[in-house]
Order: structure tokens, then C-alpha cells, then sequence
């Protein structure tokens, strides 16, 4: 694709094009700042510093944001909190909504925790893992804010709209979505660093065009792969824009270059703008008068819940142990029956969230906690197999409902959770599909 229908509006897109001018035209470095600074609509490149540094620059950024990523390494059992911080021309809800996450590879895996937090619900294996993964997310960002574009899944982004017209060599693709076009583009990130012939002849065949983008991607911009990007042009589209506002983006962020922040788990990582979130709908619950139940419950906020509330008791932690067993026994052979499943889940990972806010670090360590209602059941125990019907879980479930009862007042939070654990017994009651052993 020709660098003439680029014209850079900073001092950093200046210095991108000039990049691709010199590689492209075989022209020293500062000949090619030149003439990039001649696309921009200046005599030079002096000119361009001159005008630009007098106020001409891109806004500075308005927005922050952070991504935070959870490990554990299982080897050294060592625990950590990698955060990044970076900075945005826009807030992160005006660029992607969170509905919107799963359709991309980078932020698959994210959840909104405020307007300007997002955190990784999967917990990394290791430091070096974790600060890939937030680094990865900030590079969709960085293209989602540039592009403007939103990830998408539909099948529309394939040439007449079938899969089976993907353009060869593929790897790594995603599709887009366009709001302003309200059309729909794709984009390849493989390790090769040109557009093959075969890549050409399937963009003729179907009035498609291909473009290599001056922006390096969001797989591995530091491990080899490129950008391109692919759009159908029988539908009047350009991808000239797209590649210009590339072309002035800052350099995709790179664990390589990592300047974040690391830290312990404990306490979890509140950002500014998910604290004032949390406090706003404090006091909204406080003027609708929807704390009933307050003198035997507490409010309470986790990583990855936001405002709630507990009971104000804490249950034995021979209590959290049984109920994380019987949970976890339930799990087995129902993820099919999402009406069990998915409320079993829901019910673990509140008793989860409840007894970190029960207990200290020193009252209990990580090996107990991570295994209260995570980890499998070791093999041996009797509760680790298929049932042979689903009566096991039922009888399950109610020894769950009674062992909170147990140890949890009457209040709220319990009696939403003793709801679940209702509603997924009538479900299994009514499931006609037999237990398939493995």
C-alpha cells in the first residue's frame, strides 16, 4: 500500500512515516523525516517541531486506565498483583463495552471492575505470565482507541459472509466492527512480514483489499508478528484512515518494557475511578433504604464483586471446608445443566469472597485457602466421581444449605444464596439426562 494517503498530525506520526519512507524509498533517515514532515503540511522537519511544540500536538491523553492480573506460581506457591497503568484520549466505556470483551483475544478474559479498571478473572501463572497478559490487553486497547474500531465474532466479516472464505495464511485474525462504517473488517497478525502472492490473489477474487499496518499488532509485536488488515471494497470502504491513525499511535506496550506496578494480593488493588463507583452506589443503596437485614450482615467489597454484603458472623473454617468439598462434588458431571451449574458456581464464589473477609492472612495461609472451594478433589475421595444419579447432589446441596444455616444468621445475603441452592436442586429434580460416568 502507498505511504502518499498518510498525512500525520503529531511529531510521533511523523516519526512512523518516516520509518516506512525510509525503508520503502531507500532514503536516509533525516531526508525521510523531511518528507514525512512534508506530508503533514510542513517545509520540514524543524518546521514541523516548531509548530507542533507550540500547541499544534495531539491533545494529551484525558482518561487513565488500569489492568490488573492476578498469579500464582505454582511451583514456589509465591502470590502476586501485576498492574498497569496507561493512558487513554477517552474513558474505557466509551471505547469498548464490556458485552464486547469476550469477542476479542485480549480482553477475553477481562472483567470491567470500575470505569477505569479492568482485571483479568483468570489467575496467571506466573509474574512474568501475568504482565504478558495485562500487556496484551493494553495492545487492544491501544487499537480499539486508534482504529476505532470494536471486536466483533460475526460470520458477516468473512467475504459473503461464510467462513470458509477466509483468506489464506490466516493466523491469528479477529473481526471488527466499524460503527461509524456499520461495517464489519478483519485483521491477520502472522509471524510473516509481508503480504504473499496467494494473500493478493484471494483479496482480487474478492474485491477485498489487504494492507499492512505501520502499527505493529497486539499478538506479538515483539516476538515477530505484524498487523494487516483486510476490508471489502465493493463496499466502498477505506482502510486509509484506519492505517493513518495507526501510524500516529504510541508503540503497542510491551511486557519487555515493563513499567508497571507489582504488588501482594492482599489488599486487593482498588483503582480511583472503581472506589468512587463502589462509594457512589453505597449511598445509593443507603438513600433507597435497602439495608435491611444491616444488623446481621456487613457490607463488604472484593476484587472482582464490587459493593456487597456478608453476614456479620464467620463460619468455622471446618465449615468452609466441608461446604467447598460438597460444592466442588456437585460441579462434577452438571456442566451441562446450566440452571445447576452456573448457581453452584455462583454459590462457591460468593462463600470464597466471604471467607477472605473473614479471615486474616495469618489465621489462614494460601495453600488452605486456594483449596477451600478451588482445586479438584483429590482423587481418592468418594465425592470425586460421576454420581450414579443425581440424588448424591441433591442430598449435597441441602447438607450445603444446612451447614450455612449452621453458622450464618438470618439475613439477606445467606437467604439469596439458600435461593440458588433451592433453584438448583428443582432443576436437578427435573433433569430427565442420566449421570455419564467417565
Amino acid at each position: 500500500m502507498s505511504n502518499d494517503h498518510i498525512r500525520p498530525s503529531s511529531i510521533e506520526g511523523i516519526k512512523q512515516l518516516a520509518k516506512r519512507l525510509k525503508k520503502s524509498d531507500g532514503i536516509k533517515h533525516a531526508v525521510a523525516l523531511d518528507k514525512a514532515s512534508k506530508a503533514a503540511g510542513f517545509e520540514n522537519y524543524k518546521h514541523a517541531l516548531r509548530k507542533l511544540g507550540d500547541g499544534l500536538a495531539a491533545p494529551r491523553p484525558s482518561a487513565e486506565l488500569y489492568i490488573s492480573v492476578l498469579w500464582r506460581d505454582r511451583t514456589t506457591k509465591v502470590t502476586g498483583c501485576e498492574i498497569l497503568k496507561m493512558p487513554l484520549g477517552r474513558p474505557l466505556d466509551a471505547l469498548v463495552k464490556p458485552a464486547q470483551y469476550k469477542a476479542s483475544r485480549g480482553l477475553g478474559t477481562m472483567r470491567r471492575e470500575g470505569p477505569d479498571h479492568l482485571a483479568d478473572t483468570y489467575t496467571a501463572s506466573s509474574q512474568e505470565a501475568a504482565r504478558e497478559a495485562a500487556c496484551e490487553a493494553a495492545r487492544t486497547v491501544q487499537f480499539i482507541e486508534a482504529a476505532q474500531l470494536v471486536p466483533s465474532k460475526a460470520k458477516r466479516s468473512f467475504p459473503r459472509g461464510q467462513v470458509q472464505h477466509r483468506m489464506p495464511g490466516s493466523d491469528h485474525d479477529a473481526a471488527w466492527f466499524d460503527p461509524a462504517a456499520k461495517t464489519f473488517i478483519r485483521t491477520n497478525e502472522p509471524y510473516a512480514q509481508s503480504i504473499t502472492r496467494e494473500q493478493k490473489e484471494w483479496a482480487d477474487r474478492h474485491g477485498w483489499v489487504v494492507a499492512t499496518s505501520p502499527w505493529k499488532g497486539m499478538y506479538r509485536p515483539d516476538g515477530g508478528t505484524s498487523l494487516s488488515l483486510l476490508a471489502d471494497m465493493s463496499k466502498g470502504y477505506l482502510l486509509e484512515p484506519i492505517i493513518s491513525r495507526l501510524a500516529e499511535a504510541p508503540a503497542p506496550i510491551v511486557a519487555s518494557a515493563w513499567d508497571g506496578e507489582s504488588r501482594p494480593i492482599v489488599p486487593a488493588f482498588v483503582s480511583p475511578g472503581q472506589a468512587a463507583e463502589i462509594e457512589a452506589k453505597a449511598r445509593e443503596v443507603k438513600t433507597a433504604g435497602e439495608r435491611r437485614g444491616s444488623n446481621s450482615s456487613v457490607p463488604y467489597s472484593m476484587f472482582l464483586s464490587g459493593a456487597q454484603r456478608r453476614p456479620k458472623t464467620r463460619m468455622p473454617i471446618e465449615g468452609h471446608k466441608l461446604a467447598g468439598r460438597l460444592l466442588k462434588s456437585i460441579l462434577i458431571g452438571t456442566k451441562a445443566r446450566a440452571g445447576v451449574h452456573r448457581r453452584v458456581d455462583a454459590i462457591r464464589c460468593e462463600l470464597d469472597n466471604w471467607v477472605q473477609c473473614e479471615y486474616k492472612r495469618d489465621e489462614l495461609s494460601d495453600d488452605v485457602f486456594f483449596d477451600l472451594y478451588y482445586h479438584e478433589l483429590p482423587e481418592g475421595d468418594a465425592l470425586a466421581v460421576v454420581p450414579t444419579s443425581w440424588d448424591r447432589h441433591i442430598v449435597n446441596l441441602d447438607e450445603v444449605k444446612a451447614t450455612l444455616v449452621r453458622y450464618y444468621p438470618d439475613c439477606p445475603p445467606l437467604r439469596q444464596l439458600l435461593k440458588k441452592a433451592d433453584l438448583a436442586i428443582a432443576s436437578l429434580r427435573t433433569w430427565n439426562v442420566a449421570p455419564m460416568p467417565t
